[in-house]
């Protein structure tokens, strides 16, 4: 029966305590915050998405950075793996998948070796590839690219 009146005595003195306590805290934390945030100290991750802004390149082929990559950036004739999703204009999925290709000697649509230069491991593009740069007036006959369909391409870096 004491240590409980004891305990009753003392419980609106540690809900206070508590309650202060919790309070500053939370104070602190809020003025540190602004203090980063002013300070411009508040930094993205290494890796930074940005918005999707397309940049049109000769041959009217457009870029966009999704992810700048820190990695190795490949020269022509390097062996490169890339993950890739193709899609037609109207967003139908043609082909997904990993592939790799000595970079920048034609051996991949003009597009890729023209839409991938500048990456690095790591990175992430999307690629909007006209015909001309792609499969042309003919498509692929009897598969799933029409003629002169444009190409909507989203390529991952993975090695070089």
């Amino acid at each position: 029966a004491i240590v409980h009146q004891e305990i009753t005595a003392m419980a609106p003195q540690i809900s206070k305590r508590g309650l202060a306590a919790t309070a500053a805290i939370i104070g602190l934390a809020l003025v540190a915050c602004a203090a980063i945030v002013h300070q411009g100290q508040l930094q993205q991750p290494a890796t930074t998405v940005l918005e999707a802004t397309y940049t049109t390149l000769a041959g009217g082929l457009q870029v966009s950075d999704v992810t700048i990559g820190t990695g190795a950036e490949p020269q022509a004739g390097n062996k490169i793996k890339v993950h890739y999703t193709g899609k037609l204009t109207d967003g139908t999925v043609f082909d997904s998948g990993d592939i790799s290709f000595n970079f920048d000697q034609g051996q991949v649509i003009k597009g890729w070796d023209e839409g991938l230069k500048g990456m690095k491991v790591g990175g992430e593009r999307n690629l909007i590839i006209p015909p001309a740069l792609a499969y042309g007036h003919a498509g692929t006959p009897g598969g799933p690219i029409p003629p002169d369909a444009t190409l909507h391409f989203n390529v991952r870096l993975l090695q070089v």
